[in-house]
């Protein structure tokens, strides 16, 4: 055979193989049948919805088998004969077949069949309808079992299981302990399928184990199986069973214990609470003497101990006549029981409280206050730093002065000198007038030093003789005293105004503009016994200002 012919034939085969492919896709497509839902789960009397659909072309006919139901449903939506099940859907001719059950019962429970035919062919599909039917009320069946009293000892594992029979769907189930969730070692879940009843309907069982090491705790507590299941409802709570834990232990023992409040030189009530079931007897043992319940011993009573419930005991003993002594002893109990013993460590003290093992509350609130108020100083230094308030302003002179007539100040610029007219005079500032400055700004402003001082003070005494000189000339010295006007600068005016820019009495550059002048006059009886004007009248000194020549 031939290259060409092998060819040939292996095309032919491939185009057979494809043609086949596509009738297979096809009648596969056409033969699938949707169903809605896949499984529905109801209970009984409720209503449900169940349709199959043919997508790729219309039905003849729709045929609907439901378990239970002695007869198959054919419907459409023109025939509607069947009470209880009617057709559902959008017609045959889109290809759906559906049926509406008005009260779903319990033998409906299966699988519910729909066929279509479609073209001569007939394609079917099937859905899942549960019928939930309520379980029975679980029981609690109990491996370990209790002693002839009903009681469980501590220690013991504890184990017991409970079933929830005859469900469908099958229950679930939940443990509880005092009306919460135990959690315990818990088994695992089984399902066991139940034989089908006389009525043909299939249900289930629930079984799951519970266990646990018993404790003092145990004692009286309630344990709950409680099932839930598909056909609970607000008017029908999930079911449950319960059963009561009775345990018995021996006394539980406890740390140390101390009673306050006792008063000297009167009868002691010394008690001490303990936790046992069954009830304890007690004995006390005081300076290796042993004192039983019941029984007195010189100054010591000791009583039967008396229940208060839930499994505690007070046990009380007597001291007449507390004394100093009795408080530096050190005091035995002993409780026992069918089940085991424990002792106890009693201290007695007539303080009122127990010592305190931390701060109290007013020592807590103490601290809190005063860390607040620091804070609350250092957050004012900070601010009064920033915006240079109170000891962070700047720095102020106080002159004082004996004034015996008003005073007035004036700014003069630094290119002019102060000098006094008519009978004004020159006077010193009183050389003991106190300067306060700012002790904050001390590093900001200096102080006037010595050289300046001095050279302030001869300047003055120069001006002073220049003065008189002039008063000798003119011939006012027989008719009339000198009035005498001091004139005081924070710097010397020469000082100010002095071409080379020399600075001031306190060290600091000089001022451009402006320098603070003091006057002040002071007015003395004429010899030629003038009237003096009235004491409530104001004199005043005019101060002149000259442009000193530039020219030295």
């Amino acid at each position: 055979m031939s290259r060409l012919s092998v060819n040939h034939l292996l095309q032919k085969q491939f185009h057979v193989a494809l043609c086949i492919f596509f009738i297979l896709t096809e009648s596969v497509a056409r033969a699938q049948v949707n169903v809605e839902p896949n499984t529905a789960v109801l209970n009984e009397g409720d209503p449900t919805e169940l349709l199959c659909r043919y997508a790729h072309h219309s039905i003849n006919y729709c045929r609907i088998e439901i378990p239970g139901e002695p007869k198959v449903f054919n419907l459409s939506p023109e025939w509607n004969k069947t009470p209880g099940f009617t057709y559902f859907g959008r017609g045959l001719q889109s290809g759906e077949c559906g049926v509406n059950i008005a009260r779903v019962k319990a033998i409906n429970n299966g699988q519910v069949k729909c066929n279509l035919g479609v073209e001569g062919e007939e394609f079917s599909g099937t859905i899942d309808l549960v019928v939930a039917l309520r379980p029975k009320n679980p029981s609690v069946q109990l491996i370990t079992k209790p002693d002839n009293d009903g009681f469980f000892s501590e220690g013991v594992t504890f184990k017991a299981r409970c079933e929830v029979s005859d469900g469908r769907p099958a229950a679930n189930i939940t443990w509880l302990l005092d009306n919460e969730p135990a959690n315990k070692n818990l088994g695992k879940m089984e399902y066991v399928a139940s034989n089908p009843t006389s009525n043909g309907l299939e249900t289930t069982t629930t079984i799951q184990g519970i266990s646990w090491i018993l404790g003092p705790e145990d004692n009286g507590r309630k344990l709950t199986c409680r099932s839930h299941h598909q056909t609970d409802r607000e008017n029908l709570p999930p079911q449950e069973a319960s059963v009561n834990i009775y345990v018995r232990y021996a006394p539980l023992p406890q740390e140390e214990v101390s009673v306050y409040g006792l008063y000297l030189e009167h009868t002691a009530r010394v008690n001490l609470t303990i936790r046992s079931n069954p009830a304890p007897t007690i004995q006390w043992t005081i300076d290796g003497e042993v004192i039983r319940q019941g029984e007195e011993s010189g100054r010591y009573s000791v009583f039967a101990p008396q229940y208060l419930g839930q499994d505690l005991y007070n046990v009380t003993m007597l001291i007449a006549g507390l004394t100093l002594e009795d408080t530096t002893k050190t005091y035995s109990l002993r409780a026992t029981n069918a089940l085991g013993s424990a002792d106890y460590t009693v201290r007695i003290s007539s303080s009122a409280t127990p010592p305190s093992s931390g701060l109290e509350i007013g020592a807590i609130v103490g601290i809190v206050v005063a860390v607040a108020v620091l804070i609350l100083i250092v957050l004012l230094v900070i601010f009064a730093r920033a915006t240079g308030r109170w000891c962070f302003g700047g720095k102020s002179v106080k002159m004082a002065t004996n004034e015996t007539s008003d005073t007035e100040s004036a700014d003069v610029k630094a290119t002019s000198t102060a000098t006094t007219a008519t009978t004004a005079a020159a006077s010193e500032v009183d050389q003991n007038a106190p300067v306060n400055v700012d002790s904050c700004n001390k590093k900001s402003k200096r102080l006037p030093s010595f050289a300046a001082i001095f050279k302030r003070m001869n300047e003055r005494d120069a001006s002073t003789k220049y003065r008189k000189n002039n008063e000798t000339e003119t011939g006012n010295n027989d008719n009339e005293d000198a009035a005498v006007a001091g004139v005081a600068g924070i710097g010397a005016a020469n000082e100010q105004l002095s071409p080379d820019g020399a600075t001031d009495g306190n060290d600091n550059q000089p001022k451009e503009d402006k320098q603070l002048v003091y006057a002040e006059l002071v007015l003395k009886p004429a010899e030629n016994n003038e009237p003096l004007p009235p004491k409530n009248s104001t004199e005043y000194a005019e101060i002149v200002y000259v442009k000193k020549d530039d020219k030295k």
